[in-house]
Order: structure tokens, then C-alpha cells, then sequence
């Protein structure tokens, strides 16, 4: 898939997310605004964007801006709370602003508005856990 205009693909390392994206990011590092054009795969039977789906894809925009303010840290996510405010369909354009709330020397706390179309679809709040390194 070709990218989106303004955005530059994000090369996907997890094996699970490969399958998600592809998945666009523009902006500078740590104030980067993330982007996925919704597919028909992404979609459950009555053809809106799947919620599993949502989850996934707030785990890995939250995931990608906290790289890029730990320099790639080791991390994983300990809690998400979501709420699903509208739904999206295939050929939607998801974009977010994910930001971290606070920091503690082994804890992130982070927090995300998605948005479709200039409604907002989506708002995530989760806590991360920095990973010693071995």
C-alpha cells in the first residue's frame, strides 16, 4: 500500500501488529500524529471497524509514541480502558495524537483521542511498564 499523503509508513516489528497495518505516522518524534486507513478485514459482520480491532490499533500508536520518548525501551502494556465513542467503516481514515500524561522511573501512563473523518471515535487511556534491560 502506497502511503498516505503527508504520512510516512511505520515499519511494523510485531509479529501480531504486522498484521494490522500498514500503519502511518507524521510529525516529529514525540509530538507524531498516527494514521490507518480502515480495510474490509478490519471490519466485523455488520461493517464497522471491529473493536478487537481498535484495542489493537491504540496498543500500537500508544506503544510506537512511547518508543519514541524511551528510545525504543523495552515496555508492555499493564492496563487499557477504552471508550468507544463512534464507529468507523472500511475506507475511513483513523488518525490519533497519542501523548503521555506522566512518568515514572518504571511507569508510563499515556492517553489517546482517535478520530475518523473529524469525529472522534475512540479515547484510550493505559499504563505501561518499562523493562529492565537484560
Amino acid at each position: 500500500m502506497s502511503a498516505l499523503e503527508g504520512y510516512e509508513e511505520i515499519r511494523l516489528i510485531d509479529p501480531f501488529e504486522i498484521h494490522v497495518g500498514p500503519a502511518f505516522a507524521r510529525g516529529r518524534k514525540g509530538a507524531r500524529r498516527y494514521a490507518l486507513m480502515v480495510r474490509e478485514e478490519h471490519c466485523n459482520m455488520r461493517g464497522v471497524v471491529h473493536g478487537g480491532m481498535l484495542m489493537t490499533l491504540a496498543d500500537l500508536v500508544l506503544g510506537q509514541a512511547l518508543w519514541d520518548a524511551t528510545d525504543n525501551a523495552a515496555c508492555v502494556t499493564m492496563n487499557m480502558q477504552v471508550q468507544f465513542l463512534r464507529s468507523a467503516r472500511a475506507g475511513d481514515l483513523i488518525e490519533a495524537e497519542p501523548e503521555i500524561a506522566r512518568r515514572t522511573r518504571s511507569l508510563v501512563f499515556m492517553r489517546g483521542a482517535f478520530t475518523a473523518g473529524g469525529e472522534a471515535i475512540m479515547t484510550v487511556q493505559s499504563a505501561w511498564k518499562l523493562l529492565k534491560s537484560e
